[in-house]
């Protein structure tokens, strides 16, 4: 357009259609034309508004379509209007006639145009526009009433709110104080089934209270002549360590150091439920015997067993039985017995190398002294040339048929030598036995069930014992919240009551069994 309008401007005389185009925009913007002669007509006067369109149209393109954008088209006067209808009833006044003379003054028809239809739209339009500014009038006050109403309203809402939340508020508490008195209930009926169950307990663990006391003002004494057993006892006969025992208590005696009148090793170290479920692993019920699988038990060192009856042995393999890792017998004799003993430490079984001699083999070194190195969170054992991962589980038992073995002092210092010989009690209680099963095998059978359900039951006291004990003493806060420790203790005191009635009419029974074995004999 730009172009256009210079191109046009320079024109001495223009094309029809450029003049009528610039004439409609001069009247629109009621620009005035200038006055000159008519060439037609001599002495008569005629508008023309090609050189005002030159001076104030086309002079400036920017300027004029500023001008056309910034047109106030709302406000046409009427005579304006009344001015450009005769050329919007031209025929000659076409965009598309204007445009073969000019393409710039084709926009200017287009607008003019454009303008003119504007003029009488609006002025249709304007009533509505007065009525729609009426109605945004009275909508703006109904919305202000509306706003008020939903001011009281809410207001309204808050009180129902409160109301609501201190209604809420109200049945809250009232549930918190129904809970709380159904908690109350709840731990009333708990502490009845509390003392219930502990009622028994407290005097008898009154006493062990007093007893443990007492016995540990004890423990030095005791603890010498235990740990002296263990240390030394172990090669010797019954009446070796009777002996022992009796001069140490003198020893005890003379330096003045306290302890128990009837102490030995057997009433320090040993469990009354521990021995009794060794007896079921057919350890012979004798003093000698039961000293010895003490010492297994608490001592360090592997233990190598003088055993010519083989009791040791059958006792070793039964309680080996139970156990969840392995168990696995092999003999010096045998061509793999080391890569038996690699698995069983690498998997945690228990060991037992029968048939030894008077010497052991150079290879079973580190396996005697433990030579065991920590590797990361475990531990690793050399075997050979063989580093082998060492289970936590492992036990390793030696046991001869030699009966009076010699063992040189390197021996002695890696194993703990135990004896089990048999002795005349011992031996009489074995040759009772053999005897009552060929006479009477049906009193025999039931003596062996009475040892293993005594043993069984007293174990499973044991165990309750010390799980209430765990349970109360891992509790945290208020015991009576702790609903598990309540049904357990009820649970346990229930079923120690059955064991105990059990273990009394067991009691009865063996004595009555004891005497026909006796009298069968």
């Amino acid at each position: 357009m730009f172009f256009g309008c210079f191109e046009v401007k320079v024109l001495p005389n223009p094309p029809a259609g450029v003049r009528l185009a610039t004439e409609a925009v001069c009247v629109m913007f009621q620009l005035k034309p200038v006055k000159k002669n008519d060439p037609n007509t001599p002495g008569k006067k005629i508008d023309d508004y090609w050189e005002t369109s030159q001076k104030e149209i086309l002079n400036d393109p920017k300027a004029l379509l500023d001008r056309l954008f910034n047109f106030d088209k709302d406000n046409i006067p009427d005579r304006v209007i009344q001015a450009i209808t005769p050329y919007m009833e031209r025929e000659d006044f076409d965009p598309v006639a204007i445009k073969k003379a000019s393409i710039a003054c084709e926009a200017i028809c287009l607008w003019v145009g454009a303008m003119y239809k504007y003029h009488f739209v609006a002025k249709a339009v304007e009533p509505k526009r007065q009525l729609l500014r009426e109605a945004e009038a009275d909508l703006a006050d109904c919305m202000a009433k509306l706003e008020a109403a939903q001011a009281a309203l809410k207001e309204v809402h808050d009180k129902i709110r409160k109301l609501e939340t201190d209604y809420n508020a109200g049945v809250d508490q009232q549930e918190g104080l129904q809970q709380d008195m159904a908690l109350c209930e709840i731990k009333l009926e708990r502490a009845h089934k509390l003392i219930g169950g502990l009622g028994g307990e407290k005097a008898r663990w009154g006493d062990n209270v007093v007893k443990l006391t007492e016995q540990m003002e004890l423990l030095p004494g005791d603890c010498i002549i235990a740990a002296g057993m263990v240390s030394y006892a172990g090669p010797f006969t019954s009446e070796f360590r009777t002996t022992f025992e009796q001069q140490w208590l003198k020893e005890l005696d003379m330096a003045g150091i306290t302890h128990n009148e009837e102490c030995n090793m057997r009433s320090v170290l040993g469990e009354p439920v521990k021995i009794q479920q060794w007896v079921v692993y057919s350890l012979p019920n004798d003093t000698l015997s039961i000293e010895n699988a003490i010492i297994i038990d608490r001592s360090r060192r592997w233990p190598l067993m003088i055993d010519p009856q083989r009791q040791a042995n059958k006792y070793i393999k039964n309680m080996g039985k139970d156990i969840d890792t392995g168990f696995d017998v092999c003999k010096m004799s045998e061509s793999n017995f080391l890569r038996t003993l690699e698995l069983g430490i690498q998997f945690g079984k228990w060991i037992l190398l029968e048939n030894i001699g008077l010497s052991l083999d150079p290879a079973l070194e580190p396996i005697l002294q433990q030579q065991k190195v920590r590797d990361g969170s475990g531990f690793t054992i050399k075997l050979g040339d063989k580093s082998i991962t060492y289970a936590d589980t492992f036990k390793f038992f030696m046991t001869t048929t030699l009966p009076n073995p010699h063992y040189s002092p390197e021996t002695s210092v890696k194993v703990t030598l135990l004896n089990f010989a048999i002795t005349p009690t011992g031996l009489e209680d074995q040759m009772l036995g053999i005897v009552v099963a060929k006479e009477r095998p049906d009193l025999e059978e039931q003596k062996s069930q009475l040892v293993k359900d005594n043993a069984k039951m007293n174990k499973q006291l044991k165990e309750i014992e010390d799980e209430i004990l765990h349970l109360l003493s891992a509790s945290e806060g208020d015991v009576l919240d702790d609903d598990t420790l309540v049904d357990k203790v009820t649970a346990s005191k229930q079923v120690s009551l059955e064991i105990g009635e059990k273990q009394e009419v067991a009691k009865v029974t063996e004595v009555d069994i004891d005497n026909a074995r006796e009298h069968a004999v």
